[in-house]
């Protein structure tokens, strides 16, 4: 049995008077802070008016961050249900409708003198809001005028918002016809995805070859979608004047390009790592030196199936073991029902947790398949809950969001606390072969894989924003790219040539979103390694991390801990840590063949 949340604590139902009421409140304060219009930028506020206004417009974004935030709950736990889909679109308005009223408050921040600007920020009164104002500087040179930044704000609803709602929409309505075991059988993605790991090769083939078939299928609507959001993002690129298309990635990431680079130069340097194990994994399939690509996630052995109650029990088991306090946050997620764990057809496919605000709980939805991925699922949402739970006990609003980077943090450090607790219970070799491949793949996929859709998704951008690209050339795009990454360790099918049609994080308004998930991995490697290094005592300093939630830079919160990510030696210290998992898994392997 699995869980569904209950959003009661949120408002009562899709028609909760509430909703508008909180709306129109949001409306008033925004209103209200007119009367500070102008102000800002001559230096005329005194730090204690500052500080007035920071806190209204916390309290205003808050209120919408929960109307607009239930909207898109319910929209996701049943994506065709009308009413659902109404709520949302009108959340999306009147957040963008009240985003608009206040938008004069950035750009009049950056608009402030140096010597003004140094006024606020040694003003111990307004500490609380120094990282968010420099922040909120880093976009200075590629801001517009207020009109123009409304206008872009309006025009995102039927532009960029619309074309990523339609593909989530679009899909979670696929069915997916497979013949198993002589039955044609329509699926959900929710439904076929487990499928991916199937013990059967037969039934993992059928399932790949119909689930990358179906978005060839429906290669026109698809098509439209990312076509659309190259040109949206070229568009945006050249009307702010930003030196490289990935630079609005980079600002919200609170890095720069250099370190980004330097870690994605050493991910490709180490996709070595990624064709070993793939040869590797072929031999012990006894497929000789190369894998079929139905073949990536096929799991070892036999597969073992886990309840909801058991998967609920390892999580919590793991987090409390190691630390009693974040065990006992962790299990308030279960007893407040703020998990929605169930496989429904129409349901977002995908995991995530959304926290919405301070002191609002935040919420974890995913579709429990019963596979050990699915524990490893639950432990890494859990994780970013808690990472919402820490910053909410010590930031308000504007520093409660770390950056995508560092968002990353707790949900794969609770996943390899899971993964050692699991690892010391293992008392034979098959399991500890089983538990080798999921840490592998994990990294894989997580560090490889992710910044492969990176470098795909920085030539589509430079292509796409010059012409129309047909499904060939993004397929074709899509092709180079998984050679470079797996080199010849895999026999791809022709179906997945259009996985990249699969991944809706690339139509996500967070452009360049991917590369954050690699950072976020070899970042808590890096963490992990310390927390080896220093046992309990390290503890304390992890907690802090997660109670900084956006308050610091990744740099900063690097060095908090001794880490220095600006130097190639730390992005290649993660791999060294790999490097010694796939020797333990290839010496393994060498015994068994």
């Amino acid at each position: 049995m699995t869980s569904k949340w209950d959003l009661s604590f949120l408002y009562k139902g899709f028609d909760d008077p509430k909703i508008d009421e909180d709306l129109n409140q949001a409306k008033e304060i925004a209103d209200d802070l007119e009367k500070y219009r102008g102000k800002i930028k001559t230096g005329d506020l005194s730090s204690k008016e500052l500080l007035e206004l920071f806190q209204q417009d916390e309290k205003v974004q808050t209120l919408v961050s929960k109307a607009e935030g239930y909207g898109a709950l319910l929209f996701y736990q049943e994506t065709t249900n009308e009413d659902h889909k109404a709520l949302y679109a009108k959340m999306q308005q009147q957040s963008v409708d009240i985003e608009n009223k206040l938008i004069w408050i950035i750009l009049e921040l950056n608009e402030l003198d140096e010597e003004l600007l140094q006024k606020y920020l040694q003003d111990p009164l307004l500490a609380n809001y120094h990282h968010y104002i420099i922040v909120k500087r880093l976009s200075k040179p590629y801001l517009l005028s207020e009109p123009v930044e409304q206008v872009l704000s309006q025009k995102s609803l039927v532009g960029r918002d619309a074309w990523l709602k339609f593909y989530q929409e679009f899909t979670a309505a696929f069915e997916f016809e497979v013949e198993i075991k002589g039955d044609l059988k329509k699926m959900s993605p929710g439904e076929i995805y487990p499928l991916f790991r199937d013990p059967n090769p037969e039934i993992r083939e059928k399932v790949f070859k119909a689930y990358y078939q179906k978005y060839a299928d429906e290669s026109i609507a698809i098509n439209h979608c990312f076509n659309n959001i190259w040109k949206n993002h070229g568009q945006d690129v050249n009307l702010r004047k930003y030196p490289t298309i990935m630079t609005p990635a980079h600002i919200r990431n609170q890095t720069d390009e250099k370190i980004v680079q330097t870690m994605m130069d050493i991910i490709k340097k180490n996709y070595s790592l990624v064709q070993e194990y793939y040869k590797t994994k072929a031999k012990l399939m006894g497929q000789g030196n190369k894998i079929k690509g139905s073949d990536l996630y096929a799991p070892l052995g036999k597969a073992i199936k886990y309840t909801w109650e058991e998967a609920k029990h390892m999580v919590l088991e793991a987090y409390t073991e190691f630390d009693s306090e974040i065990g006992e946050m962790a299990k308030q997620f279960f007893d407040h029902n703020l998990i929605d764990s169930e496989v429904r057809k129409t349901k977002r496919f995908g995991a995530f947790c959304m926290g919405i605000a301070p002191g609002i709980d935040p919420l974890i939805q995913m579709s429990f398949d019963g596979t050990s991925d699915g524990v490893s699922t639950l432990a890494h949402e859990m994780g970013h809950g808690l990472h919402d739970v820490f910053s909410g006990r010590k930031q308000t609003l504007f520093n409660y969001n770390p950056p995508l980077v560092a968002a990353e943090t707790a949900s794969v450090f609770g996943e390899q606390i899971l993964i050692d607790k699991l690892l010391m219970t293992m008392t034979d070799e098959k399991a500890k072969l089983k538990i080798l491949t999921s840490q592998l793949e994990d990294a894989i996929v997580t560090i490889s894989r992710q910044t492969m859709y990176v470098f795909w998704e920085n030539e589509s951008h430079e292509k796409g924003a010059k012409e129309n690209l047909s499904s060939k050339q993004m397929s074709d795009i899509w092709d180079k790219h998984v050679r470079d990454t797996y080199g010849d360790a895999v026999d791809f099918l022709p179906e997945q040539s259009w996985n990249w049609a699969t991944i809706p994080h690339f139509l996500d308004p967070r452009v360049f979103y991917c590369y954050a998930y690699s950072f976020g991995m070899l970042f808590v490697l890096g963490l992990y390694q310390k927390y080896l290094e220093e046992g309990n005592a390290f503890i304390p300093k992890y907690k802090r991390i997660l109670e900084a939630g956006g308050s610091q830079f990744p740099v900063d919160l690097a060095a908090s801990v001794g880490l220095d990510i600006t130097q190639p030696d730390f992005w290649q210290a993660g791999f060294d840590y790999l490097q010694k998992l796939l020797k333990e898994f290839q010496a393994i392997v060498e015994k068994r063949t």
